[in-house]
């Protein structure tokens, strides 16, 4: 639902931040407590210090400053990308200019007023009015037909069991992918074929950047700034790709999260990489679940584990399981149990940590740690053109997938957040 008011600010309409030095997560207790600590004047000067609008980073220099007002900017390309660029609005690519009438034509088929509000961005809590967010999905290079997707991602990712808090400020390598379901797919041309995960579709760029630069721009999540994270990925520009629903031989991802077939659909996916399941020689499901569950248990050893995952699926893979008698449930259960890595070949500093985030595999002795702790916690996805080559792609850490309804012409946006 839309909301008509700034009050969404975490009960605040203008609530101070207090930055603390990152990374937090790897420290002991003892110097956590003393951070906190040792902070506490600065949270006491905040807090006491009378509102301070907190929609923007407060140094324009660090990014973006600007509430939705008009803004002057030079008309050659070159300059105005620097332009961009020298507000911080930009991701490092060139982008349209936001202007008045860009703006007014991406709201135009919506039936939205440019004032509505979806919520807050964090980290600096942002107002994501539909207004802003049209400016970045303008900037982004979006058509005004794309618009609704770029509105249900938003919402999205505002879900509170997404957890856009830890995915916004982590040291860790987490992009949201987007995930476009229903007939939209055909009609906006969103590639679910030949090159998924790659480049050369407007509509997969686009979308999936207008939801980074909102990330980035409303949020105020700037590399080094508040983005803290140590590596990043080529996802961060943007990662949007289809289902590829006419090779799926199961029902797809929007179905199975209880919505109809015939609805336009977008899910979000906090992920941190993708790691290629090739298996050209396997003709059996069984010989596929064998490389599906070597591929999974890779990024165990780091002690960084996911609370749930996705196997993007290629279409000749999708064909053999079906062949083989094989459901999405039944490729879960056998996973969960096969994708498992001996206790010995973690390191006893990362098993002291997963004992702590993964109680579960540490309560009955088990001998070893499987990559999540429920076989519904692993989503499959059907995409890709021919060639046998699929993906497994991990989450986060409290992060969990979230569907929302595309709505036309309608100021609500049905969210299925189960």
């Amino acid at each position: 639902m839309l909301a008509k008011t700034e009050s969404l600010t975490r009960g605040l309409s203008d609530l101070p931040l207090v930055e603390l030095p990152h990374p937090v997560g790897s420290v002991s207790l003892d110097i956590l407590r003393s951070l906190a600590e040792s902070n506490i004047d600065s949270i006491v000067r905040v807090l006491t210090a009378g509102n301070v609008r907190s929609d923007y980073p407060l140094n324009e220099a660090d990014g973006p400053t600007e509430c939705m007002a008009t803004v002057e900017a030079p008309s050659d390309p070159g300059l105005m990308f620097q332009y961009f660029i020298n507000r911080g609005w930009s991701d490092g690519l060139p982008m349209l200019p936001p202007t008045q009438a860009a703006i007014d034509a991406m709201i135009a088929g919506t039936g939205l007023n440019k004032d509505d509000i979806l919520g807050v961005i964090p980290p600096v809590n942002g107002i994501a009015t539909v207004e802003r967010v049209a400016a970045n999905a303008v900037m982004a290079g979006c058509l005004p037909d794309y618009f609704p997707l770029v509105l249900a991602a938003v919402q999205g990712v505002l879900q509170p069991r997404f957890n856009l808090d830890g995915v916004q400020t982590t040291t860790g390598n987490v992009a949201p992918l987007v995930i476009v379901n229903g007939p939209c797919r055909n009609t906006l041309r969103i590639n679910y074929s030949s090159n998924v995960l790659g480049q050369g579709w407007r509509a997969n760029s686009t979308i999936g950047r207008a939801l980074r630069l909102v990330l980035s721009n409303i949020g105020g999540a700037a590399p080094g700034l508040y983005d803290k994270a140590t590596l990043g990925q080529p996802a961060k520009y943007t990662f949007c790709i289809a289902e590829n629903e006419e090779e799926n031989p199961w029902e797809p991802l929007h179905v199975e999260r209880g919505l109809s077939r015939e609805t336009d659909v977008v899910s979000i996916f906090g992920c941190t990489g993708v790691n290629s399941a090739v298996d050209m020689a396997s003709q059996t499901a069984k010989g596929l679940l064998k490389t599906f569950a070597l591929t999974m248990i890779g990024g165990l050893t780091s002690g960084v584990t996911s609370t749930e995952t996705m196997l993007i699926i290629c279409p000749e893979h999708a064909a053999i399981f079906f062949t083989g008698g094989y459901s999405k449930a039944a490729i879960r259960n056998e996973l969960f149990v096969a994708a498992r890595l001996p206790h010995e070949k973690i390191s006893d500093e990362n098993l002291e940590l997963l004992a702590k985030r993964r109680p579960f595999w540490f309560q009955h002795n088990e001998s070893k740690i499987g990559v999540v702790d429920r076989p519904e916690d692993i989503w499959i996805v059907v995409a890709g053109g021919k060639g046998a080559k699929s993906a497994y792609i991990p989450g986060r850490t409290g992060t969990h997938l979230q569907t929302t309804a595309v709505a036309n012409n309608s100021a609500v946006i049905s969210c299925n957040c189960s």
